[in-house]
C-alpha cells in the first residue's frame, strides 16, 4: 500500500501553527523534527484523518455541520433532493408502469417477469454502471458526470415514449434511464458528505427522502396522467420534469474547494481495490448485496397484489398504497439519518433491515385494504435505511478520501440483485402461482442483511473500530 512519507527539505508545506497565514519552508532540523512527529501513513490512514478536516476556505464550524458559504451547502442537498426525487423517485412508481405493460404486452403473449425486466434493468444499471461511472467522476469530476446522467436519463424515458416493442423498452426505459440515474444517483451520493461532518446522516436523509416525497406525489399524479392523456404523453411529460429538476442540480451541485492537502473532489485515482482487503467492508458488501433482491419488489408488486388478492383498482387503490409508502420512506429516511448520526449508522442499518424484513409478513397475510395500509407504512418507513446510511457507513469503514471508490464497489455489488430480482420474483410467482412465496424470498433477503450487520457491529467492537458502528 502506499505510504505517504514526510517532506522534504525545502517543500512548501500547509501551517501547522495557529495564526501562521503562509506556508512554511522546512529547513533540516524541522524536517526531521516532522519525521520524527508524524512517521509514514498509509492512504487510508491519511484519508481518515482528514474526514473531519475542515472542508473549503470560508467553512463554518456551529453544532459540527462544515460547509462553504453556509447557503451553497444548503443549495447542495436541495440539488441532491430534487436529483433523488426524479431519478431515484422513479424505482417507486415503477410499479404504476409495469401494470400498464401488463396490459398492453401481456394481451400479446409476454410474461410477467419479462415485463418486469425493464424495471429490473433501470436499477440494475442504476447501480451497475458505477464500475463506469465512479472511474469518471474521480477523472473528470462532478459536472460531468451530472450533465451526463441528466441528458441521458431524461432522453432515455423521452424515446420510451415511442416505443412499441419490448427491447426497445429495454434499450430506453431500461439500460438508458437506468445509466442516466447511475450517474446522477452516485453525485447525489458522493457530493453532499464533503459538505457535512456530525449531520452527515441528517444531510444524506433530506436528499434520499427526495425519493419517498416523489413516489408520494407521483404515486397521484402519473395514474391521473395516465387516465387522462395515456401512458406514452405520461412518459414525455415525466421526462421534461426529470430533465428541469436534474439540469437545476446540475448547475448547483458541486464539491466544496479544499483548505489544504489532497483535494478529496477531484482524486484522479481509479477505483482503490485496496479497500476489499477489510473485513468489514467486505461485511458491508455482502449486506449491501442482499438489499439489491429486496428493495424493489414491494414498490413493483403492491398494485398487482392490490388488484389480485384484494380486489382493489391498481392504477387507483394501487397508486395510493405506492404513495402511502413513499411518504413512510421519506419520514423514515430523514428519522433514520438523525438516527444514524446520534446512535450509529451500522446500528441503526442492522435494526431497519431487520424490522423491513418482518413487515414482509404482514403483507404475506393481507387480505384487506386496511391491512396493505399498514404494511405500506411500515415498510416504507424502515426499507430506505441503505440509501441515507450508505455514505456514512462506507466513509466510516473506509475513510473520506475514499469515499468514492467505496460506494462504487457498493453501488456496483447492488447490481445484480436489482437486475435479476424482480425476474426471478416473477419467475417464483408464475411457478407457484401464489405471493406468499415470492414475499417470503424478499423477507429472506431483508433478515439476513440484517443478521450480516449485527456481525459487522460485533466484528468492529471485537476489532477495536469504535469509529464504524
Amino acid at each position: 500500500m502506499n505510504q505517504i512519507d514526510a517532506p522534504a527539505i525545502g517543500q512548501q508545506v500547509v501551517p501547522r501553527h495557529e495564526g501562521v497565514t503562509e506556508a512554511e519552508t522546512l529547513t533540516q532540523d524541522e524536517a526531521r523534527e516532522w519525521a520524527n512527529d508524524f512517521p509514514p501513513l498509509t492512504v487510508l490512514d491519511r484519508d481518515k484523518r482528514l474526514q473531519n478536516r475542515p472542508a473549503s476556505v470560508n467553512a463554518t464550524f456551529e453544532d459540527g455541520i462544515v460547509m462553504e458559504s453556509g447557503f451553497r451547502g444548503y443549495l447542495v442537498v436541495f440539488g441532491g433532493f430534487l436529483i433523488i426525487m426524479a431519478a431515484i423517485g422513479y424505482v417507486s412508481i415503477y410499479g404504476i408502469f409495469q401494470a400498464q405493460y401488463n396490459d398492453i404486452y401481456g394481451a400479446r403473449g409476454q410474461s410477467q417477469s419479462s415485463i418486469s425486466f425493464v424495471g429490473s434493468l433501470a436499477v440494475g444499471f442504476q447501480f451497475g454502471f458505477t464500475i463506469i461511472a465512479g472511474p469518471v467522476m474521480n477523472r473528470f469530476g462532478h459536472k460531468v458526470i451530472l450533465w451526463s446522467g441528466t441528458i441521458i436519463g431524461s432522453l432515455g424515458l423521452l424515446l420510451a415514449s415511442w416505443c412499441t416493442e419490448m427491447w426497445q423498452l429495454y434499450l430506453t426505459q431500461g439500460v438508458m434511464f437506468g445509466i442516466g440515474a447511475s450517474l446522477l444517483n452516485l453525485a447525489a451520493t458522493a457530493i453532499p458528505p464533503l459538505w457535512y461532518d456530525k449531520h452527515r446522516g441528517l444531510a444524506m436523509g433530506i436528499c434520499f427522502c427526495g425519493a419517498g416525497i416523489g413516489g408520494l406525489a407521483f404515486g397521484f399524479i402519473i395514474p391521473a396522467l395516465i387516465n387522462g392523456v395515456g401512458i406514452y404523453w405520461t412518459l414525455r411529460i415525466y421526462a421534461i420534469f426529470h430533465f428541469v429538476c436534474t439540469a437545476f442540480a446540475s448547475i448547483v451541485m458541486r464539491a466544496p474547494r479544499q483548505l489544504s492537502g489532497p483535494p478529496i473532489a477531484a482524486r484522479k485515482d481509479t477505483i482503490n481495490l485496496a479497500i476489499l482487503r477489510d473485513p468489514g467492508f467486505m461485511l458491508w458488501f455482502v449486506a449491501a448485496a442482499l438489499f439489491g433482491f429486496a428493495y424493489v419488489v414491494p414498490f413493483t408488486y403492491i398494485p398487482s397484489f392490490a388488484k389480485d388478492i384484494v380486489g382493489l383498482d391498481p392504477n387507483v387503490q394501487g397508486g395510493q398504497l405506492l404513495s402511502i409508502m413513499s411518504a413512510a420512506n421519506a419520514v423514515g429516511r430523514v428519522l433514520i439519518g438523525i438516527a444514524g448520526d446520534k446512535v450509529g449508522a451500522i446500528r441503526i442499518a442492522a435494526v431497519t433491515y431487520m424490522l423491513a424484513g418482518a413487515s414482509c409478513f404482514i403483507w404475506m397475510f393481507a387480505t384487506t385494504h386496511g391491512a396493505l395500509i399498514g404494511f405500506s407504512v411500515m415498510y416504507g418507513f424502515f426499507s430506505g435505511s441503505f440509501f441515507t446510511l450508505v455514505a456514512s457507513i462506507t466513509a466510516n469503514i473506509v475513510g473520506l478520501g475514499h469515499l468514492g471508490s467505496g460506494l462504487t464497489v457498493i453501488f456496483l455489488t447492488n447490481t445484480p440483485g436489482n437486475l435479476f430480482t424482480l425476474p426471478i420474483a416473477g419467475k417464483i410467482f408464475e411457478a407457484t402461482q401464489d405471493y406468499k412465496a415470492m414475499i417470503g424470498y424478499t423477507a429472506a433477503m431483508y433478515l439476513a442483511g440484517g443478521m450480516i450487520l449485527f456481525f459487522l457491529m460485533f466484528y468492529n467492537h471485537y476489532t477495536k473500530r469504535v469509529d464504524a458502528v
